[in-house]
């Protein structure tokens, strides 16, 4: 896990308002002590979690990266380029991007060149393709994890007994289902994450009309190479337990559940919202950018946070239907005419 001094620079904790010093050698951490024990982080490491991420999912970034730090493993977020020559000129644009408080928690941010359409697939592609790149010069690494920006571990000090559950496989996904190998979540040894990195950027990194999904390419790559899965001996079930729930709707158990405390932030609260669910819990929201809650119902959720009023629950209820046309626009006045305030626990 991270050390207490870790835990300062990353901002994970204040410094108590001292600034390391390169002359004050009776204060510690001072900048001899930093720069000898700190800057070869990267070579010292045994694991690195890639994460994935974009700009709508600054509403959750900041707490899902402090926790991937606190394994104490090398952290790379790989952040999608939200610029187009169209936007860089908008008063929006630097809501674009991580504030500094942010940018401190990973060791490593790259940013992949510009992209256009088929957000899916050139999004992750792309990401894990830069973030491998960034961690490629590193052979002391050996197990690599590839995680998306708006899922949690809530308890990070799992990670080693996540690559027990691993064994001798190549790779374990969160959840997987006849063909489909999920890349929400994912740990590999680093040999068989190079490979497939190798084969990937062989093969698809020229962009064709026809759609591949992360699923698909992660997929078509294991089977080619004959790599060895570790099954998640408990994948996160739809509540009919008939099939598996990639994303996790609903923060039900399963391995990666149990042993990290996995979590898929944005699944639950759409869910929530379209199914009349109790909302994500406001820790987990980073209020700078409210902005990139979808339109609509969504926006009553951040009244509900900044209020404790529950008509907002209500009316969010009402405006997140799955069809356009079975969406209730209430005034807020609908669900009574006095804030509905929880009672203190």
């Amino acid at each position: 896990m991270i050390t207490d001094e870790e835990k300062q620079l990353c901002g994970l904790e204040g410094m108590g308002g001292y600034s390391p010093s390169a002359s004050i050698h009776k204060r510690r951490p001072n900048w001899i002590d930093l720069s000898l024990n700190y800057n070869c982080l990267p070579s010292e490491k045994k694991e690195a979690i890639i994460v994935t991420a974009w700009h709508a999912q600054l509403l959750f970034l900041k707490a899902t990266l402090a926790n991937y730090r606190k394994t104490g493993a090398l952290v790379v977020c790989s952040y999608d380029n939200p610029f187009k020559s169209w936007n860089i000129n908008t008063d929006e644009g630097p809501e674009f991007l991580p504030a500094p408080d942010i940018f401190i928690l990973p060791h490593i941010w790259t940013f992949k060149h510009i992209t256009y359409d088929d957000a899916k697939r050139s999004g992750w592609f792309w990401d894990v393709v830069y973030g491998a790149g960034a961690i490629s010069s590193f052979k002391n690494l050996e197990y690599i994890f590839t995680v998306n920006g708006d899922c949690i571990w809530e308890e990070p000090e799992g990670m080693q007994e996540l690559i027990r559950v691993l064994g001798d496989g190549d790779f374990m996904s969160v959840s997987r289902e006849r063909v489909t190998i999920h890349t929400c979540a994912v740990v590999y040894r680093a040999e068989a994450f190079r490979k497939i990195i190798e084969y990937l950027t062989s093969n698809y990194a020229v962009s064709t009309l026809s759609f591949h999904s992360p699923e698909i390419l992660l997929g078509e790559a294991v089977r080619v190479l004959g790599l060895k899965e570790t099954v998640a001996p408990e994948q996160p079930m739809e509540p009919d337990m008939d099939s598996v729930d990639h994303y996790s709707r609903y923060n039900q158990m399963s391995t990666w559940k149990r042993i990290v405390g996995y979590r898929n932030l944005m699944a639950e609260c759409l869910t929530a919202a379209i199914e009349r669910g109790e909302p994500v819990e406001k820790k987990y929201f980073d209020p700078r950018y409210y902005k990139y809650l979808s339109t609509g119902g969504q926006q009553a959720l951040r009244e509900y946070y900044e209020t404790g009023d529950r008509r907002y629950i209500l009316q969010l209820h009402d405006r997140s239907e799955d069809s356009w046309y079975d969406r209730l626009h209430y005034p807020l006045e609908h669900y009574g005419e006095e804030p509905i305030l929880e009672k203190e626990k």
